[in-house]
């Protein structure tokens, strides 16, 4: 195969994947510009790949650049852990509320930071717990996906899965006696 069939074969994988890799590493990253960023070196790396192992490689195409996007994500958050990833949700904010005439700002705003405040909680989770529930939770994806996914077995995602969910409403517990 040339180079010509290889881009032909990832111009067809980006105009059906990237939307949906942008979600994945923005869900992570919470900057879309970061995002776009972690998305494009998955391309990279799928086009070396497919250079290498041509179009059969034994995995699907969406699972490894779903994978190797979490993973990216993953790896990005790792390297700026202590330093606060801030972004201007204000903009969202007003046309969230300017859609939808039925929720009023305030109601809004409270769900806003009640997310926010959980996914704060998450983050201090261990990675491996983290993942199980970002994939559980907010990527409504089942235990078999989630177990392929992370190279566990599904009795693995619901222990993690158990564990994570004891160790947040530990957090609460402890956040409401101090």
């Amino acid at each position: 195969m040339d180079d010509f069939e290889y881009e032909i074969i990832l111009n067809n994988l980006v105009e059906q994947y990237q939307t949906q890799l942008l979600h994945i590493a923005s869900t992570y990253i919470k900057d879309i510009h970061m995002a776009e960023d972690i998305v494009q070196q998955v391309w990279i790396k799928y086009y070396q790949l497919l250079q290498v192992e041509g179009k059969d490689s034994k995995n699907s195409a969406y699972a490894w650049l779903y994978r190797v996007t979490v993973n990216q994500s993953i790896d990005f958050l790792r390297r700026v852990k202590n330093k606060p990833v801030t972004s201007s949700n204000y903009i969202e904010m007003a046309q969230y509320v300017q859609s939808s005439n039925t929720i009023i700002l305030e109601q809004f705003i409270i769900d806003r930071s009640e997310n926010e405040e959980l996914c704060k909680k998450i983050k201090h989770l261990p990675d491996k717990y983290q993942q199980v529930i970002v994939y559980f939770y907010f990527k409504d994806l089942p235990y078999s996906e989630i177990a392929t996914s992370l190279n566990i077995s599904v009795g693995i995602v619901k222990a993690r899965l158990h564990r994570a969910k004891f160790l947040l409403r530990k957090m609460y517990a402890k956040q409401g006696s101090d």
